[in-house]
């Protein structure tokens, strides 16, 4: 399996997808584009989260148009106050709607969602870090994690797995993952301390980093998520990594590096279907 996204344009809006987990027929999911909503610069145009700074009307706006080409309803998508940590949360139907229309009702200190609920939509979302889908066709388990740089040290996808596993008796080597667009290696420069807590947590550190003439290092973050991935008990080509840069293709994507911190965000949205094909 190894590499690989499907891009599925839906009228004006773009959609990434993995073409594993569409072989399964379990899941309708993607990973949008920027291109296609509503908003207006800097947030333009197909921003999705209340908490940048957009008009909240524009960003239900176009999650609903979201939600057509998912074939869900808004009412039903669960999403978090992501906070660059390691929380993983198990959901089900007495979460639906949280964070919908508002960023407040978002469930609080949460990176990580976890559900075995049929069509109840996962939504997460970035501007450069790393969108992690995680799929049991077997026992029919899906998750959907956001993982920066500290989510990645601290290991998040491995804790959804063990979340998985200690609530659904997910087994890790019948799972499925894809790795969404980020930012990568080419563009993502971080400082030598970030190397460090790396290092202290990875044996592999040196196949992600690569030292930049200017003394910071260049890190591999889907790289090093993969390898965690691995670690964990999903098999190696059970892993897809999408390889396409968010900071290279600011006119598709949107990149907080590359606006200087003031941009929309894209999103990740998996959701079970509940008469799989």
């Amino acid at each position: 399996m190894g590499n690989g996204f499907v891009q599925k344009d839906h009228g004006n809006i773009v959609m990434f997808e993995s073409p594993s987990f569409n072989k399964t027929g379990l899941v309708r999911h993607g990973f949008s584009a920027r291109i296609g909503g509503a908003g207006k610069k800097p947030y333009d145009a197909l921003n999705l989260a209340f908490h940048v700074g957009d008009d909240p009307e524009t960003v239900i706006h176009n999650r609903q148009a979201a939600c057509r080409i998912l074939e869900a309803d808004l009412s039903h998508m669960v999403t978090a106050q992501q906070v660059h940590g390691s929380n993983i949360r198990v959901v089900g139907w007495e979460h639906a709607g949280a964070g919908s229309l508002s960023y407040d009702t978002a469930l609080p200190e949460t990176d990580g969602l976890v559900t075995n609920v049929p069509g109840l939509l996962l939504a997460t979302f970035y501007a450069d870090c790393v969108p992690l889908f995680v799929l049991d066709p077997i026992k029919k388990i899906i998750a959907s994690i956001h993982a920066g740089w500290k989510g990645t040290v601290s290991g998040i996808g491995a804790e959804a797995l063990r979340k998985m596993s200690d609530v659904f008796g997910s087994n890790p080597g019948d799972c499925l993952a894809w790795i969404g667009p980020s930012i990568g290696r080419c563009c993502y420069e971080v400082e030598e301390m970030v190397l460090d807590k790396l290092k202290q947590q990875y044996r592999w550190w040196g196949n992600v980093a690569t030292p930049s003439p200017n003394g910071k290092v260049k890190l591999d973050l889907p790289s090093a998520n993969r390898n965690i991935l691995v670690e964990a008990g999903i098999k190696l080509d059970n892993v897809e990594m999408c390889h396409i840069c968010t900071l290279c293709n600011q006119d598709m994507l949107f990149s907080y590096r590359g606006s200087q911190g003031v941009t929309g965000r894209m999103g990740a949205f998996i959701i079970l279907r509940a008469n799989p094909d």
